[in-house]
């Protein structure tokens, strides 16, 4: 009689269980209920009084931190969800299995089977996850730069295996908490080791199908993966752009660019500014600090990177160009460490990418980023009274930051290192010149271009092809010819070619004085030794 009676219980509960967005609102009311309740009414002795307030705080402080990047916020809030879920649905290893997620069609969904596939990776490969599932299941070969529901599925079929109730308690946490404070569908997917994520960038009014990642190099669409509403997707754009409460996105102010806690760089885009809700999350250095011979592995990249260290111990300025994606911020990032350790650096960014603080805890390093109210400008005018020795400008944006860097090229820092987007080493002349037309600074265009030649040393023009391999694909001199028209002459002194890094040229007497002069001793043995 009991046991029937325990049966039929236990039909009842599996009866009212209810789908993600039933469990969500149960758990946020759950929640609330906790962080609204009165402890000063509940008659506890002083030591339990202080015990739960302190708890209700961990809690308030950890709902606001997780789902921005901040994993400790997300690992506490997970297991609170865990024990709700446990007691307020009384899961157990037979009413777990119809809860939505694992119901028949749950195992049909493509959504869920990524879950689970990424959730089994995890386990093993941590952050790697994703890289590794791609890989073993041949999911971006070629140029491809799809997924599609049919490969989830397949790729399921093959690596599945029986969960056991802990996993499953687990994976179910993390949906619940994905869609009540996490980032929904992309959630797992931002914290893998990517370039980067976004959404509400494709598809037809309606559709919302529009995930993307950046992996290695190229944008992939996750096809599999549905966002279901516009609230939805306003719900993670405004969500993901909360850290430290940068301000309201409004009809007023269309975007924000700011960071996420683990210095993700997010932008996200709103109507009426925007076509519709998206985000777009950059993870520079997804994987940490690289050292520069590790960048590049083809044929010959001894020769280039050789150059490279040699060209920032000799004090050259060096453009970085190059598409975006290509590499250009991971680069400046490495080329760092060859900097003489005694130099001070002083750093100016749109936003916060490179964080040299965080690679390079022991160096005397100051970054300043541009904001609504300072303009770049004021930042580098700045940086000249902060004792800096080597200026680095994460990406040469604006006429007025290109006049400036110009300008202040001979007079300021000792040298200075910058990324552009330039195709070409002349593009990157004519832009630099007519900054400095644009902002005054010159009025006649040869005048200009001979300021800018006698500035910029060094142009460094990274490449990223469709299979999305980087590569440098020449590192080009500028040097001063007066007696042409043009008033300089472009000298490639490595170029790629035929899948092999080649020597064209070599560095001319004055270049090698000029760079000797910084170098100790015992580095011009070196440096005359490496014949370049």
């Amino acid at each position: 009689m009991n046991e029937r009676m325990m049966d039929n219980t236990r039909r009842r509960q599996v009866d009212v269980m209810p789908d993600l967005e039933g469990m969500v609102r149960r758990v946020g009311e759950h929640v609330n209920r906790i962080l609204r309740e009165n402890l000063y009414e509940m008659n506890l002795d002083a030591a339990r009084l202080k015990r739960l307030t302190r708890q209700k705080k961990e809690l308030r402080e950890n709902l606001s931190r997780c789902g921005v990047g901040d994993d400790l916020a997300k690992a506490y809030v997970l297991e609170f969800l865990q024990e709700s879920l446990l007691k307020l649905f009384h899961l157990n290893e037979q009413t777990i299995d119809e809860v939505f997620y694992f119901r028949d069609t749950g195992q049909k969904n493509p959504e869920y089977l990524f879950d689970r596939l990424l959730y089994l990776y995890k386990k093993k490969h941590r952050q790697e996850a994703l890289r590794v599932l791609i890989e073993e299941n041949g999911l971006l070969e070629g140029t491809k730069n799809c997924i599609s529901e049919k490969e989830i599925c397949s790729a399921y079929e093959r690596r599945k295996r029986p969960l056991s109730f802990v996993e499953k308690l687990e994976l179910l946490t993390w949906k619940v908490y994905s869609a009540y404070k996490g980032l929904g569908i992309i959630d797992e997917l931002r914290d893998m080791n990517i370039d980067g994520v976004s959404g509400g960038v494709s598809g037809e009014p309606g559709d919302y199908h529009s995930v993307w990642m950046f992996y290695q190099g190229r944008s992939v669409h996750l096809a599999f993966l549905d966002f279901k509403s516009e609230r939805e997707l306003e719900r993670i754009c405004r969500s993901i752009c909360r850290y430290e409460q940068p301000g309201e996105l409004s009809r007023a102010r269309g975007y924000l660019v700011h960071e996420m806690a683990d210095h993700s760089r997010v932008v996200v885009a709103r109507p009426d500014f925007a076509e519709s809700w998206m985000f777009f999350v950059r993870k520079l250095g997804a994987g940490g600090k690289r050292a520069l011979g590790e960048l590049f592995s083809q044929p010959g990249a001894q020769s280039a990177v050789t150059l490279l260290q040699w060209l920032v111990k000799g004090c050259r300025v060096v453009g970085i160009t190059g598409m975006q994606g290509c590499g250009k911020t991971t680069l400046l990032m490495a080329l760092v460490e060859s900097i003489p350790p005694e130099y001070t650096l002083r750093v100016l960014e749109l936003a916060f990418e490179l964080h040299l603080r965080r690679w390079y805890p022991e160096r005397n390093i100051v970054t300043f980023r541009e904001t609504p109210t300072i303009d770049g400008w004021e930042g580098l005018e700045l940086q000249k009274k902060t004792d800096g020795a080597v200026s680095i400008i994460g990406e040469v944006a604006s006429a007025r930051v290109a006049a400036w860097m110009v300008e202040s090229g001979q007079v300021g820092s000792l040298f200075t290192l910058f990324t552009h987007h330039a195709k070409t080493t002349r593009a990157l002349i004519l832009s630099l010149r007519n900054s400095l037309l644009k902002e005054g600074s010159f009025s006649n265009e040869r005048v200009a271009t001979e300021q800018v030649v006698s500035v910029v040393n060094f142009d460094v023009h990274l490449h990223l092809d469709r299979e999305g391999r980087r590569f440098i694909e020449r590192i080009t001199q500028i040097r001063e010819a007066p007696q042409t028209q043009e008033g300089y002459e472009l000298v490639d002194l490595i170029v790629y070619e035929d899948g092999i890094y080649q020597r064209k040229n070599r560095l001319d007497a004055t270049t090698r004085a000029q760079m000797e002069h910084w170098l100790s001793e015992e580095e011009k043995e070196a440096f005359r030794a490496a014949d370049l």
